[in-house]
């Protein structure tokens, strides 16, 4: 069965990478703990798929989704987007 990681806000500074332990600047936080952009966009989870092409989201891209997920009826995003597919450890 495969693991769902959602985005659930942002953080700013202050908090360390659960994947990797570094000192964040922008901090994800998810239901799983809070990552750094670039542990989440390219180890935590699995790349997408669309018209039959992988592809990741960039880690600009993944900051931007945090910071709408603080209120994502304003910003316009669904469960889709805040939802990813864990990669296999």
């Amino acid at each position: 069965m495969t693991q769902i990681i959602t985005i659930t806000g942002y953080h700013r500074f202050g908090y360390e990478c659960s994947h990797c332990g570094r000192e964040l600047k922008h901090c994800v936080a998810t239901d799983a703990g809070v990552f750094g952009a670039a542990c989440f966009a390219n180890k935590l989870t699995k790349p997408r798929v669309y018209n039959g092409k992988k592809y990741r989201l960039s880690t600009d891209a993944v900051v931007s989704l945090a910071k709408m997920a603080r209120d994502p009826v304003r910003n316009g995003i669904g469960p889709y987007q805040l939802t990813f597919d864990a990669a296999e450890a």
